[in-house]
Formats: C-alpha cells, sequence, structure tokens
C-alpha cells in the first residue's frame, strides 16, 4: 500500500484529523494555558504566606494588653528599686559589684574578692550574680547576710559556705575577731534593657 491510498482512508484520515488536533490543543495549553495557570498558582501562593504573615501579627497584637501589663509590672519593679541598675551588662555587674561591697563595709566584714557568676535563668526571668568572699566576726557575716537580702534591689543568697578560721595558725593580732571566713553567691534581677 501506498501513502497516498492510505491517506484517502477514513480511518487513517479521522486518525491524522485528531492527531493534528491534539497536537494543536498540547500547543495551545502550553502556550497559554499553562502560563497562566502558573502565575494563578504562583499569585495563590504568595496571598497564603501573606495570609500565615498576617495570622502572626494579629497573633502579636491579640497579646498587646498582656505585654503592655507586663512593661508596666517591669516599670512598677523598676520604681521599687528591686533590680539592678544599668544601660549595659558591664554596668549593671559593676553596679552589683559596688552594692556588695557597700552593704559588706557597713557590716563591718573585710572583702577578700567579688567575682562575676554565669547568668542564670529563673522563670523568664534573667539574674546576674556575683560571689563575695569575706572575713569578720559572727556577728559582722549575719549582719552582712541580712542586709544583703533585706534592702532594695532585690538580692538572694543563693550558696554560702561558712568556714571557721583557725586562731592559732598563721593569725594576725586581728585574727581573734575575723574568725569567721564566709562565701555568698548573690543573685539579682536585671532589667531587659541591660542585657542588649
Amino acid at each position: 500500500m501506498n501513502w497516498k491510498v492510505l491517506r484517502r482512508l477514513p480511518v487513517v484520515r479521522r486518525g491524522i484529523f485528531v492527531s493534528v488536533n491534539l497536537f494543536a490543543l498540547v500547543i495551545f495549553y502550553l502556550l497559554f494555558i499553562e502560563p497562566v495557570r502558573r502565575i494563578v498558582a504562583e499569585g495563590a501562593d504568595a496571598v497564603a504566606e501573606r495570609r500565615q504573615t498576617l495570622a502572626r501579627y494579629e497573633a502579636v497584637v491579640s497579646h498587646e494588653e498582656q505585654i503592655q501589663d507586663y512593661a508596666r509590672q517591669v516599670a512598677d519593679i523598676n520604681a521599687g528599686g528591686e533590680l539592678i541598675e544599668g544601660d549595659s551588662e558591664g554596668v549593671i555587674n559593676a553596679n552589683l559589684q559596688a552594692r556588695l561591697k557597700s552593704i559588706a563595709e557597713a557590716s563591718r566584714v573585710i572583702v577578700k574578692s567579688i567575682q562575676m557568676l554565669p547568668e542564670k535563668e529563673f522563670r523568664g526571668v534573667t539574674l546576674v550574680g556575683a560571689r563575695i568572699q569575706a572575713a569578720g566576726n559572727y556577728e559582722s557575716v549575719h549582719e552582712l547576710a541580712r542586709a544583703i537580702e533585706g534592702e532594695p534591689p532585690l538580692l538572694i543568697i543563693t550558696a554560702a559556705v561558712l568556714r571557721m578560721l583557725d586562731p592559732l595558725w598563721g593569725g594576725g593580732p586581728n585574727q581573734m575577731e575575723q574568725n569567721i571566713d564566709v562565701e555568698f553567691d548573690v543573685f539579682g534581677g536585671a532589667p531587659q534593657k541591660g542585657r542588649r
């Protein structure tokens, strides 16, 4: 059979007609329909992403009153002097050390050293801390502990080590009065602005 003869058969003609029309339909789909579908799909994805962003913003806005209440509480606490003041972490640490030194001097103990401790988290609040090592008689050490925890800013002694000094070994004339060696780990709260 010849191609001219085959072309004239109705079945072959219908097949060619259907094939050409399907090919034209595929070309039309790829050139016109598919690009429009992609644009619409990308637009729908962008809209969905913007809706998620809007939902997050609405969630933040829904907590505005809680945030304002928390800000008022912090301001009230700061007004009461319960936090260690300072504009930066270094200033807060220096203020804590100065506060401990002044309390120790008022309590009539000899300060051996004050060193900073790593920050601690407690119920969402960051606490700054220092270790003070001092020596004094029983009354002075007791007065030091009471003064640390008794006056603003709010300071908490989280660990304490007390050692009796032996007056017979290496002690000078003041050794009898300074007969307790003390080490306190002291922590206090700091405002958010100070921890940048």
